[in-house]
C-alpha cells in the first residue's frame, strides 16, 4: 500500500519537497524582515550619530564665540592702556587730568583742578565707553574700552588707574580689567638740577675753547672753567651731572648722580663734605637740541609771536608787547575767528594772542603753549632795529638779544599750566611765581598738591636772570618789591622763580654774574636743566662776592605734573610700574556709583 500513488499522482517524496519549499520561503521571508530591521537599525544609528554630531557642534559653537569675545575684550583693554600711555607721553600734563591726589599713607589730599572742562585735558575722556577703532558687528565682535580717573601718590609720583576692555554681542559680553600703575621717567622733571657739562659755557669765554668733559682725562681743556658748588649752596632735590661735580666747601645735596666713572667729586679747595650717591656711564643722558616742535603746538592751539616779546603773566591772563608780530586774522581763517594774530593756524580760533595795543591784556592760550620765533626783516616789515627791549639794559654782549631774535622777556604769576618756548633766549626780569603762593602781592611759599599751576621756560639758547650793570660794572638801582614791578633796567634783590627751566644748547645764568655787588640768593622752586653750567655769581672760598648764591628747592609735584608739552632727555615721560589683569571681570572704583553695563551704543 505504501507504494501506491496518492490522489493527484503525488507520492510521499513530492509531499516532502513541497514542505521544504514552503519552509525555505518562510525562512526567506524571515531573512527579509531581518534585513529591513538591520537597514532600519543602521539608518537609526546614522541618524542618531548625525544628531549627536550636530548637537556637539551647537554645544561647541558658543565656546568658540566666547573665546573670541574674551580675546577681543582683552585686546580692547590693551587698546585703552596704549591710548592712555600714548597721551601722557605726548603731553605729560595729562597725568594730572581729573586726578585724585593721595599722600604716602593713602589719605586724600585733594582733587586736581585740571578736569575734563580744562582745555589742557582736551582729548582725554574718563568713565565713558570708547569704541575701539576698526571693530564692529560686521568684522568681528564690537569692542570698547573704559578708563577710570587716575589716583596719584604725591610721595612717589606714581599714577594708578583702571582700564576695562569689553567685547561681544547681546548677552555675550566679556570684560577684561587691568590695574595700571605708571611711574615718572622724565629726568628733567625728577632733578632740581640737571647739567650736561659742569663748566662755563665756552661761548662766554674769550676765544671760545673746545671744552669737553673733565673726567676722561682728569683735567680741563685750556681756558675752560669749572663751576663749583659752594658752602652757601643748598639743593633740596636730586642733582644730575654728565660731567664731574666740582665742589668747594660743604654744599648741601640730597642725592647726586654723575656719569663720571672715576670721581665721586672733584674738590677745588682742599676737601669737601659732599657725597655722591651714584656715578658711572650708566647714568649718562642726552639733551634734545631743538624746541621747534613747541612752535607747531603754539600755532595750532596756543600763541605764536615773532621777535622780542615782553610778557607779564597775571593769573589766567598776560600783558603782551610784541612789536614785530603782525596782527590780523590768519590766512584762511573763518570770518568769525577770534584770533587776531596772523602767525597762528587758521583753525586756532579760540585764542586772541595780540592785544589791541602794546602792553594790553589777553587770555593765556587754551593749550597752554606760547612760543616766540625769530623775525625776518626780509619778510616782516615790522622786524626793525628799534624793537630790542634790552638794547640799553646793560646786557653782556654775548647773550644780549638782538632785535630780530626770538626772545621772551617774562615776569609775573600764573594760575594754569603754561609753557613758554623761544627760538633764542628767555629773560626773567622780575619775580615769577604761582598765584596760589602769592600773599600781599609777593611770592611767599613753594607750591604743594593739589595745586596744578606749573610754568615751563624752554629756550633754544639761554634762560637768563636779568642783572644789568652800569658802565663801571656796578649794580643798577634795585627793582621795587612785588609782582609785576621788575624791569630790564633794575636789579632784583633775592628773586623768586617758580619755574621748570630748560636751556637746550647753552645755560641758565645770571647776566653779568661776575660784576657788581652781591644781590642775595636766588630762590628757585622747580628744576633747572641745561647743556652748560651757568654761573649765577662768583665766590671767594665759598663766600659770594658778586651775583647770587643758590637756594634751589625741588618742586615735588613735578614727579607727576609737567608743563604742557615739556621736552625730555630721550626717555619716555611715563613707563610701567605695575600691571595687573583681573581676567574676565569688570572692576570699577569703590564708591564711584559706576557699573559695567552694555557699552554705550553697542545694541538697542
Amino acid at each position: 500500500m505504501s507504494g501506491r500513488p496518492t490522489p493527484g499522482g503525488r507520492g510521499p517524496a513530492q509531499r516532502d519537497g513541497a514542505s521544504s519549499w514552503r519552509l525555505v520561503r518562510r525562512l526567506r521571508r524571515g531573512e527579509a524582515g531581518q534585513s529591513i530591521g538591520i537597514v532600519l537599525g543602521v539608518c537609526l544609528v546614522l541618524t542618531l550619530g548625525s544628531m549627536m554630531l550636530v548637537q556637539n557642534t551647537w554645544q561647541q559653537y558658543p565656546i568658540v564665540t566666547k573665546d573670541v569675545v574674551q580675546h577681543e575684550a582683552y585686546r580692547a583693554m590693551l587698546s585703552g592702556v596704549d591710548e592712555y600711555l600714548y597721551k601722557v607721553n605726548a603731553n605729560a600734563d595729562y597725568a594730572a587730568c581729573s586726578a585724585k591726589f593721595y599722600n604716602s599713607s593713602g589719605t586724600l589730599v585733594g582733587n586736581s583742578a585740571l578736569t575734563g572742562a580744562s582745555t589742557v585735558c582736551a582729548g582725554l575722556t574718563f568713565n565713558t565707553w570708547i569704541s575701539v577703532p576698526g571693530t564692529s558687528s560686521v568684522n568681528g565682535p564690537p569692542s570698547w574700552f573704559w578708563l577710570s580717573p587716575p589716583s596719584v601718590n604725591i610721595a612717589t609720583g606714581n599714577s594708578t588707574l583702571l582700564v576695562v576692555g569689553s567685547a561681544g554681542y547681546p548677552n555675550t559680553y566679556n570684560y577684561q580689567t587691568a590695574t595700571l600703575t605708571l611711574q615718572p621717567l622724565n629726568s628733567f622733571l625728577l632733578n632740581v638740577l640737571w647739567i650736561n657739562y659742569n663748566q662755563i659755557d665756552p661761548q662766554l669765554i674769550p676765544g671760545d675753547p673746545a671744552c669737553t668733559y673733565y673726567w676722561p682725562s682728569g683735567s680741563l681743556v685750556n681756558n675752560c672753567l669749572a663751576v663749583d658748588f659752594v658752602s652757601a649752596d643748598s639743593l633740596s632735590g636730586n642733582l644730575f651731572v654728565n660731567d664731574s661735580i666740582f665742589v668747594c666747601g660743604t654744599p648741601t645735596f640730597k642725592t647726586a648722580y654723575t656719569a663720571d666713572p672715576n670721581e665721586a667729586f672733584v674738590s677745588d679747595c682742599g676737601g669737601s663734605g659732599a657725597t655722591i650717591t651714584g656715578h658711572g656711564a650708566q647714568y649718562y643722558q642726552t639733551l634734545p637740541t631743538d624746541d621747534s616742535a613747541l612752535a607747531t603746538v603754539a600755532a595750532n592751539g596756543g600763541c605764536l609771536y615773532e621777535g622780542p616779546t615782553t610778557i607779564t603773566l597775571t593769573g589766567a591772563t598776560m600783558s603782551v608787547t610784541s612789536n614785530a608780530t603782525p596782527t590780523g586774522l590768519p590766512a584762511g581763517a573763518p570770518g568769525t575767528s577770534l584770533s587776531n594774530d596772523s602767525l597762528n593756524d587758521p583753525a586756532n580760533t579760540a585764542n586772541v594772542c595780540m592785544p589791541s595795543s602794546p602792553g594790553g591784556s589777553v587770555n593765556l592760550p587754551t593749550n597752554g603753549v606760547i612760543f616766540v620765533e625769530n623775525c625776518d626783516p626780509a619778510t616782516d616789515s615790522l622786524c626793525v632795529s628799534g624793537n630790542n627791549p634790552l638794547a640799553n639794559a646793560g646786557e653782556p654782549t654775548l647773550v644780549s638779544p638782538q632785535w630780530e631774535a626770538g626772545d621772551a622777556i617774562v615776569q609775573g604769576s600764573i594760575t594754569t599750566p603754561t609753557t613758554i618756548g623761544t627760538a633764542n633766549n628767555v629773560v626773567i626780569d622780575g619775580n615769577l611765581c604761582y598765584t596760589d603762593d602769592v600773599s600781599g602781592g609777593t611770592c611767599t611759599a613753594s607750591p604743594a598738591a593739589p595745586s596744578t599751576n606749573v610754568l615751563g621756560l624752554v629756550a633754544l639758547n639761554y634762560v637768563e636772570l636779568n642783572h644789568p650793570v652800569t658802565g663801571g660794572g656796578n649794580n643798577q638801582s634795585t627793582c621795587p618789591a612785588g609782582l609785576g614791578n621788575g624791569a630790564v633796567t633794575c636789579d632784583q634783590q633775592n628773586p623768586i622763580v617758580d619755574a621748570v627751566i630748560l636751556a637746550l644748547n647753552h645755560s641758565f645764568l645770571v647776566n653779568n654774574w661776575n660784576k657788581g655787588s652781591p644781590l642775595g640768593s636766588i630762590t628757585l622752586n622747580g628744576t633747572i636743566d641745561q647743556d652748560w653750567r651757568g654761573a649765577v655769581g662768583t665766590d671767594n672760598s665759598g663766600t659770594i662776592v658778586t651775583g647770587y648764591s643758590k637756594n634751589y628747592q625741588y618742586d615735588s609735584r613735578l614727579t607727576y605734573l609737567s608743563p604742557p608739552y615739556y621736552l625730555n632727555p630721550g626717555t619716555s615721560q611715563w613707563g610701567f610700574a605695575a600691571f595687573t589683569v583681573l581676567a574676565g571681570s569688570c572692576k570699577v572704583p569703590t564708591g564711584s556709583g559706576l557699573a559695567c553695563p552694555t557699552p554705550a551704543g553697542a545694541y538697542p
